[in-house]
């Protein structure tokens, strides 16, 4: 009963453009039922788009799914893609979205994946009273050791990609300034050695042959993307050190659900750990699979926020 709702191809009953502000307008997606019990949903990145499939795991009869493109991604569209883009920002954009679907900022289902937990979470320490129940995966705190991750520590695992990074940088420089450099210099030879190196280097992390295949061009989904992610990375996420744990008090009681791959080499599964250890009421659900994204993670997904919803959604 549950993958034969995969097989139908899905379309949003409501979608369009809400500006927020700054010379920025998000594009939005509603999918399901309209009458349905809202669950909200922020993308990954920063720098993704939402999608359709990410509803797939919702019972459509019963949910009424929210996806929205941050500042920046998808189909939004913008003046200057990094003026006011923040997690900040980012929050006050989905408020302003309910409000405009006329959803009630109470009883809300928060949904949200690698940066999107990040949003997820950092909307549920903003509005505790308004959230039902938490569903997250492949957690990301934003720590100044989550990001030293993937831009020192996992060259413990890649030192050969490392090397080879670093040198298309100047001697010493790290790897965010020299790369966000090369990004926003608006030479076209040096945004695609951006986009082949270190554009390329967070998806090639779990490969056990990895390579930098060459960028022969530059599409504009694809440099906004990095941009925005650049932008991000420069300053740090724009969040306090540890500023979600520190606050994680005012919604340890709320249910959660996580999901996480074992093996995920792009946000290492202690961050998810460190996490749970917070909680009071979470299930938490470890894929014996490597990779930030895998079939195996979406059918433990689809099955375990089946099972969490039978348990807090009635």
């Amino acid at each position: 009963m549950l993958f034969s709702l995969f097989k139908k191809k899905i379309k949003p009953f409501n979608s369009g453009w809400l500006s927020v502000g700054e010379g920025h307008k998000i594009h939005y997606m509603e999918v399901g039922n309209p009458c349905g019990q809202v669950v909200l949903k922020f993308h990954g990145g920063p720098g993704g788009c939402c999608r359709i499939g990410h509803a797939e795991a919702f019972n459509l009869k019963k949910y009424r799914i929210v996806l929205f493109d941050q500042r920046g991604g998808g189909k939004s569209t913008f003046e200057d893609i990094v003026l006011n883009n923040t997690p900040q920002t980012t929050l006050e954009d989905a408020e302003k979205l309910l409000k405009h679907l006329n959803v009630p900022l109470n009883d809300i289902i928060v949904s949200g994946g690698s940066y999107g937990s990040t949003l997820a979470l950092l909307f549920a320490e903003k509005h505790p009273k308004a959230i039902k129940s938490l569903i997250l995966n492949a957690i990301f705190l934003a720590r100044e050791k989550d990001l030293d991750w993937s831009d020192k520590e996992s060259g413990i695992f890649y030192p050969d990609l490392m090397d080879e990074m670093k040198s298309v940088l100047k001697p010493k420089e790290e790897l965010v300034s020299g790369f966000h450099r090369l990004m926003f210099s608006g030479n076209y030879e040096q945004m695609k050695t951006a986009m082949q190196y270190y554009g390329a280097y967070e998806r090639l992390l779990g490969s056990l042959k990895p390579s930098f295949k060459p960028v022969t061009a530059l599409f504009d989904d694809r440099v906004n993307s990095f941009k925005v992610f650049l932008h991000y990375e420069k300053n740090k996420m724009f969040l306090k050190e540890d500023e979600i744990l520190k606050n994680i008090h005012k919604i340890k009681h709320i249910p959660t659900l996580i999901v996480h791959n074992r093996l995920d080499m792009t946000c290492p599964i202690y961050q998810a750990y460190d996490l749970v250890k917070q909680l009071e009421n979470c299930m938490f659900k470890i894929v014996p699979d490597i990779g930030h994204w895998s079939p195996k993670l979406k059918k433990t997904m689809i099955k375990e926020i089946s099972c969490f919803l039978e348990k807090y959604d009635n």
